[in-house]
């Protein structure tokens, strides 16, 4: 009995559109309902973060009952008063506490127009901290992603945090430093409403700091070391700069948000044991692959030899980028609905694939004779027959009825061929190729269009302004290009007999012009017909035509 193929998917957030766990729900989804013989396939869900926005809520579920949400009396980046979240939990025998900066400092608590690096603060990040302290929380993480704030922590350091006696972990998913033109301020300041003028401003703010904060770590005695790193330290530039104030100040780890949770919730383990690896987020571009979730993913599945997958709503990054750390492909939301609008709002629709997605193979491009034949199909939302797979491993029987049922059920398919004269001229690969685009030509959609095209194999030629991908072995994986193989070997074989009447002595009624030793025989004994590739090797010797 086969063992049942692993499907990891361990998303993050898609911001201002799905949670991570929303994303992972909306993925399985569209996974059942278009892998091949999903009754031998386990999906497991693993919702992560890195310690931005929605980092609490993932941990929180990963922990589940053993740990609980205390509400704490707080204050927003405006110093508004306001209640927010902090997760209480033992691990190692020790009373732990989680906070997600976002809840209390987030840059989504302010309304746009509210939105001012001067002004805003990381003060009631500080009183969430005391407050984890004085509920016995001898280790406290704190994700910092996510910010709305650019005082260096600042604000934090107001409420005279001690940390005797207190291990601080801070989860971070990037790794910027404090000052320059990669640091804190100029990476991140645009995107908590500073303009050019109050980008200068707030450096030589956060210079002024820096040189303060360095006096007063040297009247504490912290360690000379830690203050000469103050500065440089990579994630000292998260958000806005209180990745050093914890690292200077309060002798946190700062430790990439990915591997802290991942280790929590045995990524590592789960991935080895893993088949291929699903993983996304909102935007997919240089950051990604610097210190966020899907770097760290990426980095595991390298390291296990495992295929990755990204789903995302928007990929900034070149395909060349993406796949020098691995990633075998990345699918784009955008480029099934364009409007960047209508694609956030409906995230989860377009990820389940109610739109029209077409999968296309060929058969008879290792024959010797006749044409090669290629199929498109449309399958109806949530397809599924108990023997729908690769049409290799299945019988005659099992084939003609399934092309039975697939052309009588399918939104439409359409079956092309090429003929050899043709394959000839233009070799066996394009003439493929050129099949696909035929049938994909003769597709009849009513009402919609074609969002998606996914094609069996490694190669592929872009067809109008559609979106394809390749799939290895894809006739073994999506329904959609395992309907397309049955259809195209069907309609071929069909005609290799058809043919066969014309020239019984070849056996194509029965090897459908295959090299088996039988064909080859026949050719060294008969010639080749107007139906044999004659750029193929047929014989070793000079081939003679039949008459």
């Amino acid at each position: 009995m086969n063992s049942k193929r692993e499907i990891l998917i361990v998303p993050d957030k898609f911001k201002g559109s799905l949670t991570a766990a929303q994303v992972a729900d909306c993925l399985e989804s569209a996974l059942m309902k278009r892998i091949v013989n999903i009754e031998n396939t386990r999906i497991e869900k693993l919702p992560l973060a890195d310690g931005g926005d929605g980092s609490l809520e993932v941990l929180s579920n990963a922990i589940g009952t053993e740990g609980h949400i205390a509400e704490v009396d707080t204050f927003d980046p405006l110093m508004r008063k306001i209640k927010a979240p902090m997760l209480l939990f033992e691990q190692d025998y020790r009373k732990c506490a989680f906070i997600e900066m976002a809840k209390c400092c987030g840059l989504t608590l302010l309304q746009p127009q509210e939105q001012n690096p001067e002004k805003t603060t990381t003060y009631g990040l500080g009183v969430m901290i005391k407050k984890a302290i004085e509920l016995g929380a001898v280790r406290i993480i704190v994700g910092i992603g996510g910010s709305a704030t650019n005082d260096g922590g600042a604000g934090m350091l107001e409420n005279d945090i001690s940390s005797d006696g207190v291990e601080f972990l801070v989860a971070s998913d990037v790794d910027n430093p404090l000052l320059g033109p990669n640091g804190a301020t100029m990476v991140y300041g645009p995107q908590k409403g500073a303009d050019r003028d109050m980008l200068e401003i707030l450096e030589r703010r956060m210079e002024i700091f820096a040189g303060k904060a360095e006096k007063i770590m040297e009247e504490k005695g912290i360690d000379k070391e830690r203050i000469a790193r103050y500065r440089t330290i990579p994630g000292g530039g998260a958000a806005g700069g209180i990745g050093a104030a914890f690292y200077g100040f309060l002798n946190a780890e700062l430790v990439p948000g990915w591997k802290l949770f991942g280790e929590m919730v045995f990524l590592e383990e789960k991935i080895k044991k893993a088949d291929a690896v699903i993983t996304g987020e909102g935007r997919f571009d240089y950051q990604s692959l610097s210190g966020k979730l899907i770097d760290g993913i990426a980095s595991l599945c390298s390291k296990y030899k495992k295929e990755l997958y990204v789903v995302c709503g928007q990929s900034l990054l070149p395909q060349n980028v993406w796949k020098k750390v691995g990633i075998r492909d990345v699918y784009t939301l955008s480029d099934i609905e364009p409007d960047i609008h209508r694609s956030i709002n409906n995230a989860g629709e377009v990820m389940k694939g109610y739109y029209f997605q077409a999968g296309c193979d060929e058969a008879g491009r290792g024959a010797l004779a006749g044409p090669v034949f290629a199929a498109a199909v449309v399958l109806p939302e949530g397809f599924y027959h108990p023997l729908l797979d690769d049409s290799k491993i299945l019988s005659e029987h099992q084939r003609e009825e399934l092309r039975q049922i697939i052309e009588k059920e399918a939104v439409a398919w359409s079956v092309a061929a090429i003929s050899p004269q043709e394959i000839d001229k233009i070799n066996i690969l394009n003439a493929s190729i050129k099949g696909m685009h035929k049938a994909l030509d003769g597709l009849d959609l009513k009402h919609g269009e074609l969002s998606m095209i996914f094609v069996d194999g490694n190669k592929f030629k872009p067809y109008l302004n559609i979106v394809s991908h390749c799939v290895v072995k894809g006739d073994g994986k999506m329904s959609c290009i395992a309907a397309a193989s049955i259809l195209a070997k069907t309609h071929r074989d069909e005609y290799m007999k058809n043919i066969s009447k014309e020239f019984p002595q070849y056996g194509w009624d029965k090897n459908v012009a295959y090299p088996t030793a039988e064909h080859r025989e026949a050719i060294e004994k008969y010639g080749v017909t107007k139906y044999h590739r004659l750029s193929y090797k047929l014989l070793p010797d000079k081939d003679r035509l039949f008459f």
